[in-house]
């Protein structure tokens, strides 16, 4: 018996480093690809560099992860939630959605200068990505795989998730705070992931739903926007949290691999 314990261990072990590579590597693809997308077919999509470096994080997490735990790359996709029920966390978006859209509508204006593409990709598109590689993927195989206690499973990819985002600030004030508001939101985000059974839509709504809500209205450049956006983020995160001890299932941790 000791023989295959050890070796389910070391799996485990090995399991949890790839995906601290693959989370690593995410923070760093950007600069590292650069190269690549900056040629000018991909520069004349608005964006299609962004996504191509994302697509990368996430086949990169996927093959490095299956490699490591010895199964297949498509065992690695299915920890992601994205074939969980969609009809609840729907009901549950409708809920901080409504609201805060109706407040903005009265108090914010409307950007000026936003085109559909922006919204496409840095209101939807990118947060996708981002919730398919830092809450589904990572979090689903660090508990389900590695064992790895909620708590930390969910704090150790926001840590990335958080440095992926420095190159927002413009300096060490702005970058401190939006790395802690984005790490904090990443923390939030795995909350969600696994308070809905490893359902990755509420967190994926509620990403995508605040950055097209940003983006529309005009809250603010970056991550740590202004009174009115964060007094909107903070409404939205209590009736969400709220909403999810009401709507979410009984919360199973021991969900089958």
């Amino acid at each position: 018996m000791d023989g295959p314990l050890q070796l389910a261990r070391w799996r485990a072990i090995a399991t949890a480093a790839a995906v601290s590579v693959a989370l690593a590597y995410t923070t760093v693809s950007g600069d590292l690809l650069a190269p690549l997308v900056r040629v000018e077919p991909v520069r004349a999509v608005p964006y299609l560099g962004s996504a191509l470096v994302s697509l990368g994080d996430a086949l990169a997490l996927v093959f490095l992860v299956a490699l490591a735990a010895g199964r297949s790359p498509l065992l690695a996709i299915s920890q992601a939630g994205v074939h969980a029920p969609i009809l609840r966390p729907a009901q549950w978006t409708l809920l901080w959605l409504i609201p805060v859209v109706a407040a903005c509508l009265a108090f914010a204006r409307t950007a000026p200068n936003v085109h559909a593409y922006d919204i496409a990709w840095l209101g939807i598109g990118g947060p996708i990505t981002e919730e398919i590689v830092y809450r589904g993927l990572a979090l689903g195989v660090l508990i389900r795989w590695c064992g790895w206690p909620i708590w930390l499973a969910c704090i150790w990819p926001a840590v990335f998730f958080g440095a992926a985002h420095i190159g927002q600030g413009e300096d060490w004030g702005s970058v401190a705070g939006i790395v802690a508001i984005t790490g904090l939101g990443g923390i939030l985000f795995g909350w969600l992931f696994v308070r809905w059974r490893f359902n990755l839509w509420p967190a994926l709504f509620l990403h995508a739903g605040l950055n097209t809500i940003w983006l529309v209205f005009d809250l603010g450049e970056n991550a740590l926007g202004g009174w009115l956006g964060n007094a909107m983020r903070l409404g939205v995160i209590a009736i969400a949290v709220g909403a999810s001890f009401w709507l979410a299932p009984a919360r199973d941790h021991k969900a089958a691999s």
